[in-house]
């Protein structure tokens, strides 16, 4: 499972990593996304009020506390997965035998998926340490919440650098994810009602 893990850590290359991006976006210089980390972090704390039932001060706190926290963890993932891929020799060798260029709109719908699992796994652990609730109770409105804020930032990333990815992709990406989960979240709930 490490194994996996690291794989994926290898061919997420980009700095689109999310709150675990939100710090990518600094590191590259784009000061102009300041709107969307606010915007992101807003989203959040409606999502934390919304689905904990807590009032606005405690979910400003747990909202700002959890990103806080994912932030931090990114910096160090953005530097240290950028040394490991910079340093990959077998990067460059898995991607020249696949015929792949090396900014593909797959890359980023990885770093996607991973970015959104990672901020999961990181502020599902903060509002289980802040509020006692379990990841099981809180991992399908986090991943909404990260899907949509994370999307912000490829979005954002897109118009910034529209030589990597175009905006048509940088916006089906986050489309893409949200409409599959939806939808097996769904058929999971129509199997599960039709059992009883």
């Amino acid at each position: 499972m490490r194994f996996l893990f690291l794989l994926l850590a290898v061919c997420c290359f980009s700095s689109v990593h999310a709150d675990v991006a939100w710090p990518g976006m600094f590191i590259g210089a784009r000061w102009a996304s300041v709107p969307v980390i606010i915007a992101g972090l807003l989203i959040e704390i409606g999502f934390v009020k919304y689905f904990t039932k807590v009032g606005w001060k405690r979910a400003i706190i747990v909202a700002t506390v959890m990103n806080a926290v994912s932030g931090t963890v990114g910096t160090v993932l953005i530097l240290v997965l950028g040394l490991i891929i910079d340093m990959a020799w077998l990067f460059d060798f898995f991607y020249g035998k696949l015929g792949m260029p090396l900014f593909h709109w797959t890359h980023f719908l990885l770093a996607y998926v991973f970015a959104i699992l990672v901020n999961i796994l990181i502020e599902g652990d903060v509002i289980k340490i802040m509020m006692k609730l379990p990841l099981s109770k809180t991992f399908h409105w986090l991943f909404f919440a990260n899907a949509i804020s994370i999307g912000m930032c490829v979005i954002c990333f897109a118009i910034d650098d529209s030589h990597w990815i175009s905006l048509q992709e940088a916006i089906g990406i986050p489309i893409f994810v949200i409409c599959i989960y939806g939808a097996c979240l769904a058929y999971c709930k129509f199997i599960k009602k039709k059992e009883i």
